[in-house]
This record gives C-alpha cells, sequence and structure tokens, in this order.
C-alpha cells in the first residue's frame, strides 16, 4: 500500500505511475473535488471528475493521473489489496451538484433555519413549498416592492361557516358571475349595481334645448336619469358633447322620456330642431 499527498496546479495533470487494485480518496482540500484518470497499459482512461474524500475504487490499473481546476492538495491511498478507513467525527461533506430530497407528507424531515441576527434574512430558494401551518402559529410574511396580482380564474370553495368579507369600494361595481351553480349573495349596503333600489329622487332643473348642443346635466353621483321631450312638436336628440342630430343615437320625439341607467353619472348635453324646447329631468340617488 502507497499513500501520497499530492499538491495539484490548477489545469496541469499529475500522474502517479503506482500500479495497484484499489484507489481511495483520503482528503481534498477543495470542495469542486479533483478529477481522476486510470492508466491502463500506459493509456489513460477518460477521467472520473469532482472526485471527493472517501471516493473508493476497486479496479486494476498501472497507476493514476489526477487533475483540479484550482490549485488544491490531495490525499490518495494505492494499493493492491482492500483499504478501510475511519471517519471523522464532525467531518464536512461536500456535494457540489446539491442534495434532492423528495419525502412524502408522512415522512417529512423537520428543518430548522437560524441567522446570525434577527435582522438579517435567510435566502430560501424553492421550486415548491407547502406550508401547513395552523391559525394559532401563523407565518409572517413580508414583500417588497410592488406585489402585482394574479389574473385569472378564482375559486372559492368556502362553507357558510368561513364566509369570506368583502369591501366594496365607492363608485365600483360589484358582480357575480356564476357557472352552473347558484351563489347567495347578501348586500350589507348600497352597490353600485342595477338591481339595488334608489330612494332618493332629485327633481332637475329643466333644459331649455335650441338648434345647438347645450349642457343637460353633469352630476356622478346620479344612478338614475330620466329625460323626457316637453315640446308639442319637437324632436331632441341627447347625448355627449358635440351631439346632433344628423349623429344622435337617442332621439326623442314630443312627449317621450329616456330613463338612463348606465351612465346616469355623465356629462349630457342635449339639442332640438326647434329653439327654446323644454326638456325636464328626473334624477335618482
Amino acid at each position: 500500500m502507497s499513500y501520497k499527498l499530492i499538491r495539484l496546479e490548477a489545469g496541469i495533470e499529475t500522474r502517479v505511475d503506482i500500479p495497484g487494485r484499489l484507489l481511495l480518496v483520503d482528503s481534498v482540500s477543495t470542495g469542486q473535488g479533483v478529477d481522476i484518470a486510470l492508466l491502463r497499459n500506459g493509456t489513460p482512461a477518460p477521467y472520473i471528475p469532482g472526485r471527493q474524500a472517501g471516493f473508493r475504487l476497486v479496479e486494476d490499473f498501472g497507476g493514476v493521473i489526477l487533475k483540479s481546476a484550482i490549485d488544491c492538495e490531495v490525499g490518495i491511498f494505492l494499493s493492491l489489496s482492500d483499504v478501510q478507513l475511519g471517519g471523522t467525527a464532525g467531518g464536512a461533506v461536500a456535494v457540489p451538484d446539491g442534495v434532492s430530497v423528495i419525502n412524502d407528507l408522512a415522512h417529512s424531515i423537520p428543518v430548522t433555519l437560524t441567522s446570525s441576527s434577527n435582522t438579517t434574512p435567510i435566502p430560501v430558494s424553492l421550486t415548491s413549498i407547502r406550508v401547513n401551518n395552523t391559525t394559532a402559529q401563523p407565518v409572517p410574511v413580508s414583500f417588497a416592492g410592488t406585489v402585482s396580482p394574479v389574473l385569472g380564474v378564482v375559486t372559492v370553495d368556502n362553507t357558510n361557516a368561513k364566509a369570506i368579507p368583502v369591501l366594496q369600494k365607492p363608485g365600483e361595481k360589484f358582480e357575480v358571475n356564476v357557472a352552473n351553480a347558484s351563489v347567495p349573495v347578501t348586500i350589507a349596503k348600497s352597490l353600485d349595481v342595477k338591481d339595488v333600489p334608489c330612494p332618493t329622487i332629485i327633481n332637475l332643473a329643466p333644459v331649455n334645448a335650441g338648434l345647438a348642443a347645450v349642457a343637460l346635466v353633469a352630476d356622478a353621483t346620479l344612478r338614475r336619469l330620466r329625460v323626457r321631450n316637453g315640446h308639442a312638436t319637437a324632436t331632441i336628440a341627447i347625448g355627449g358633447g358635440g351631439i346632433t342630430l344628423a349623429n344622435a343615437t337617442i332621439v326623442l320625439q314630443p312627449g317621450d322620456i329616456w330613463n338612463e341607467t348606465d351612465a346616469a353619472g355623465a356629462a349630457w348635453f342635449v339639442v332640438s330642431d326647434t329653439a327654446a324646447t323644454p326638456v325636464q329631468m328626473q334624477g335618482l340617488k
């Protein structure tokens, strides 16, 4: 048996012409390991890359070639018979490519992460992680920067005993779309939806429409708007700024009433084919 402690220079092959049947790596001073090639009849075999301390190979050889990507020292045993070595307590194990552990929930592995201080974060990179803490053991989560929402279909299957409270923003519209099921919706306060009653009636001041468009009403708080053509013979049209009888979509004949439910709070204008055409309005809130 022969033991060699060899200093390797980065990228330079070192040849050891000692024949044997067993090669045992005793120590490597770098975590990257060393590349080992066996010599058979003077011809080197392909390199076995990244070997660490404890690597053991039983095979006839005429010598070995060692190589490392960085400067290091490597200790090896070369022998014609078997060699057994005891480990050192607390010895480090280096695995350059990482370790993959795939356990099911019934055989979970407890892991404790410690940091040098309470304010220093511990970087953890995981493809997927399952957290099953109880409500008595909540996991605090802190987001830095901008958190972008995930858009798509969200399925909520809570029972009635675990109802989810919903906060309605003023001026927003609340919608419930149901597919293949009926969902009871309880409205605790007035929402901006068509099915909610408007308890307040606002009698707006009449406007005289003319041959050019004039402002009719602009009140963002209105949820319904009713417009009546009060002339006996005139035709009026209502719409946005720049409305004319030629481009109008909403045209009211004498005595007609328009009930606006979609855009009552918009800025409305009116035009007529007759000067001084009275237009009455009623708003609901």
